[in-house]
């Protein structure tokens, strides 16, 4: 039977240790009360935000509504868009730079006429296939080896025009052109082994250079240096340390050194001279904070190396135009302007958005029907020009993209550099 009174007196002390915590806390003092409510306010918020941000692109779009500088900004952005901000940096040669590059003129071929830069190919077997071609107006001093990126094959560095810019260069400073394609059929990405006796890539480029060699032994002396994109920038960082066919420098371009290379390889004497070329905006893979570490081996191990820095795109009207001459003045003041109405450039007219991660630049560059007669001539030029634009356009972000600055003074730099040597060797 239960007992009546005991159970009543634990309801009683229950009720007043409730009723005692009501008085504390009521007889607390007013500002903490505020401050409690305060906290707990902020906390809900941020924990909201926070939510709200991982899952949408319109953050900001309040701030913007109630701005009243908004309109003459362009209309709401995403703090993505505020971070990823880009403004113009100022980094060494920059100015001399920028100068060179929008003033080269290609001796070998016709810019304007992409066909002029022709190529032979070899098949010394199914997987030892390669793309070359020589200069023909002044005699062939070096040799350089051409890795692409993934999804990539050789044929693109002589298609795409960021890239026929790039062996133009290389071939007006004299060197022969090699580009291989990686024995990887599905994803192109070449063999990142770094026992060089099971990557079947670096067993591949060897092989060829033995049948290139044998049908152009006037060939045999000459200094080979590599430039290698992305993917191809990782497996020259592994073919420089090979003793069959030494390589006298590289280009790493928005690539870094394999980091088992770099810290069991780059060695000095055994290490080539190493140049890389990355992009400003690029923070994950081939970033500037990792090229600066790498440096700091290379200086350490007295291995010569330098850097060169590419800005993203300052767009103006014509620039689709300049860069890809087959699109004409009249499609490039369109394409720019829809980048401007739909607020896809920022105040120094960088784009804001990655057009890899962000899609609808599609909707609105490439109309399927227009009913202005005055455009059909341009959107038959879009249309003509989809790929190229859909490249272009990460080459213009800058983020991970092949671009022709930059790349004739980092080839100048391993030629001079190997000129110097090879004059101190012989004094």
């Amino acid at each position: 039977m239960v007992d009546f009174y005991s159970w009543t007196s634990r309801f009683r002390r229950k009720r007043r240790r409730t009723r005692s915590k009501l008085i504390f806390f009521c007889g607390l003092k007013p500002v903490y009360v505020l401050l409690f409510l305060s906290t707990t306010f902020i906390v809900a918020f941020i924990t909201f935000f926070i939510a709200f941000y991982r899952n949408s692109d319109s953050l900001l779009d309040l701030y913007y509504y109630l701005s009243s500088n908004s309109k003459s900004y362009g209309g709401p952005k995403s703090l993505k868009v505020l971070i990823g901000n880009y403004q113009p940096r100022s980094f060494t040669g920059k100015e001399q730079s920028v100068s060179f590059d929008q003033t080269i003129v290609y001796q070998d071929f016709n810019f304007l006429r992409n066909e002029t830069l022709t190529f032979e190919r070899r098949e010394y077997s199914s997987k030892e296939k390669f793309l070359f071609r020589f200069p023909k107006k002044i005699e062939t001093s070096a040799l350089l080896l051409i890795f692409h990126s993934c999804n990539q094959t050789a044929n693109h560095w002589f298609r795409t025009g960021e890239r026929q810019r790039i062996i133009g260069a290389a071939i007006d400073l004299g060197y022969g052109i090699l580009v291989f394609q990686s024995t990887d059929r599905i994803h192109r990405c070449w063999s990142l082994n770094t026992d060089i006796y099971q990557n079947e890539d670096i067993e591949m480029v060897v092989e060829i250079l033995k049948k290139f060699y044998n049908e152009f032994p006037k060939f045999v002396s000459l200094p080979r240096f590599t430039f290698g994109e992305s993917s191809g920038g990782l497996f020259s960082s592994i073919l420089t340390i090979n003793q069959r066919y030494p390589i006298q420098g590289q280009i790493l371009y928005i690539s870094i050194v394999v980091p088992e290379v770099l810290f069991r390889y780059v060695k000095k004497e055994s290490y080539p001279p190493t140049v890389w070329i990355h992009m400003l905006r690029d923070v994950e893979f081939a970033s500037e904070e990792r090229i600066n570490s790498s440096m700091k081996v290379f200086s350490h191990q007295k291995i010569p190396f330098t850097d060169f820095a590419i800005e993203p795109i300052c767009l103006n009207s014509l620039t689709f135009h300049q860069r890809i001459p087959s699109i004409t003045d009249e499609t490039s003041r369109y394409l720019f302007y829809r980048l401007v109405q739909n607020h896809w450039l920022n105040i120094h007219n960088y784009l804001v958005f990655n057009p890899r991660r962000k899609l609808n630049w599609k909707n609105f560059l490439f109309p399927q029907e227009n009913d202005r007669r005055d455009e059909n001539d341009i959107i038959q030029n879009i249309q003509a020009h989809r790929d190229v634009i859909t490249e272009f356009l990460n080459v213009i972000y800058g983020e991970h993209a092949i671009s022709y600055e930059r790349s004739f003074e980092a080839l100048k730099w391993l030629q001079d550099l190997n000129n110097n040597q090879s004059q101190d060797i012989s004094n």
